[in-house]
């Protein structure tokens, strides 16, 4: 099966839709894709991109990292 592509224009349009319909999964039926795509687009617009983040570390903890390596 052949991978789609999405140009940048279609999918801020989907994003678009999907907040003024107030579901992705409506947005999604309307579009005719999988409402993962338009979630995951919402959270790279929105800069919110889960990433694995650490707590901040304290002066001390960081030498002890430092220390064990």
């Amino acid at each position: 099966m052949k991978r789609q592509v999405f140009d940048q224009a279609f999918k801020q349009m989907a994003v678009e839709l999907s907040h003024a319909r107030g579901s992705v999964k409506t947005a999604a039926a309307e579009s005719g894709i999988d409402p993962g795509r338009i979630s995951k687009w919402r959270q790279h617009q929105n800069g919110s991109v889960a990433v694995s983040e650490k707590p901040s570390l304290s002066a001390e903890q960081i030498e002890i990292r430092r220390l064990q390596k």
